[in-house]
């Protein structure tokens, strides 16, 4: 097949979507097919600043104008960045600006699938992360739920996600999950790359926690750096590496240093080298509070690191077969760290979280069962008669998720 995949992530861009894209273009590729990517960097220069004169035109109506040029904006940029003489057999957007500029721009020539990476309602993410409210926030949400309305064909990275989409899309969408997955059967004792720091000659003879993710309220970094501060009371041996940049960064240093906790707390920064971080960890700890397929979970799985999460969006689906690692959200720092104290004190048991999940990933997360039920659907959608066709006539089923393929 000929697959055109767009997304507003560029390459090299600190997040997990970039990742999944990219690493969804290599298998594609290797199967034989002929992938083309387009984001926001693929645009030409000149076609860029006409777009951005568009939006500063758009920002004189106020907040809610300003945001609304923004979002015009980036359909705009994928829209004049497709090859619109160009024919593909299957486009799979990773967010559903991008796929209304694929259908626009192609014309329905060929069937748009969008992937939901999103944790909620796409506009609710924005709203929380901009602190956007009245009109703005409301226009927002009118934005979003036109596009999911646009959207024949969803791919939720969880069931979470499909679920809470399903009351959006239209009647005669057809939808189904894929999670995300990533290679279970890594090399046994891979070499360190490059650059990536040696946590265990770092801190030796210390246990190493890990979290991994962007620095800001929703990857929920702060209560990390409580809970550290109760498990140093009762566990002194530990150090707790946080790896990403952002927002929450400078606060997080302020934390830290008025709890003494720089013995105990690192800010590593952010680093693309996941999987060889794991590897050097005893143990995986995340705490965001909105989630749907965190794929570092899914690194955690096949770097053999035990995990324990907080129990969100689609996260009690990966750790299904480990309920003792999921945490309630109101879950005081405390107790956190005395469940992270017993399984860091009790080799066996941690041991048994490792085997546990190892195995559940291997079966439903690995690389190849993500990309033989994305194929499977992309097939589905190719064999589907065009729903603009005759509007009054519903898709044969409607948002039925396809049977998912394991691993064997």
């Amino acid at each position: 097949m000929n697959i055109l995949l767009t997304s507003l992530m560029v390459p090299g861009a600190p997040s997990g979507v970039r990742v999944h894209y990219e690493r969804l273009a290599e298998q594609l590729q290797r199967e034989g097919h002929t992938v083309t990517v387009v984001t926001q960097a693929s645009l030409r220069p000149a076609v860029r600043r006409a777009i951005g004169a568009f939006r500063r035109a758009l920002g004189l109506f106020g907040q809610a104008g300003a945001r609304m040029g923004i979002e015009l904006g980036f359909v705009a940029e994928i829209y004049f960045a497709i090859d619109r003489t160009a024919r593909y057999d299957v486009v799979n957007a990773q967010d559903v600006s991008s796929g209304w500029a694929a259908r626009l721009a192609l014309r329905d020539q060929a069937p748009v699938v969008v992937t939901g990476h999103f944790n909620d309602h796409p506009s609710e993410e924005l709203v929380h992360q901009l602190h956007l409210s009245g009109r703005t926030a409301r226009a927002l949400h009118r934005w979003y739920t036109f596009l999911l309305q646009k959207t024949r064909y969803f791919i939720g990275v969880s069931d979470y996600v499909l679920q809470r989409t399903l009351p959006w899309l239209p009647a005669d969408a057809q939808a189904t999950v894929v999670y995300n997955g990533v290679d279970m059967t890594p090399p046994a004792a891979p070499a360190l790359p490059a650059g990536v720091p040696d946590l265990r000659a770092m801190f030796p003879g210390r246990a190493i926690i890990l979290n991994v993710g962007q620095l800001e309220p929703r990857k929920n970094q702060r209560y990390l750096v409580q809970v550290a501060d109760a498990l140093r009371q009762q566990y002194a041996d530990f150090v707790l590496v946080l790896v990403g940049k952002g927002e929450d960064e400078e606060h997080l240093r302020q934390q830290i240093t008025a709890a003494s906790l720089e013995q105990h707390v690192v800010l590593l920064g952010y680093h693309r080298e996941i999987m060889a971080l794991l590897r050097t960890a005893d143990l995986y700890v995340h705490a965001a509070t909105r989630e749907n397929c965190p794929l570092v979970l899914l690194e955690a799985m096949a770097t053999e690191c035990p995990a324990v999460a907080l129990a969100v969006g689609g996260i009690p689906e990966l750790l299904a077969p480990t309920p003792e690692a999921l945490v309630p959200v109101a879950t005081p720092p405390a107790e956190l760290a005395g469940r992270l104290q017993n399984l860091l004190t009790n080799p066996a048991e941690l041991e048994q979280l490792r085997q546990r999940q190892h195995a559940f990933g291997r079966t439903h997360f690995d690389a190849h069962v993500m990309l033989a039920n994305t194929l499977a659907f992309f097939k589905q959608a190719r064999q589907l008669p065009d729903p603009t066709a005759n509007r009054s006539a519903k898709a044969t089923t409607p948002a039925q998720p396809l049977p998912a393929v394991e691993a064997h």
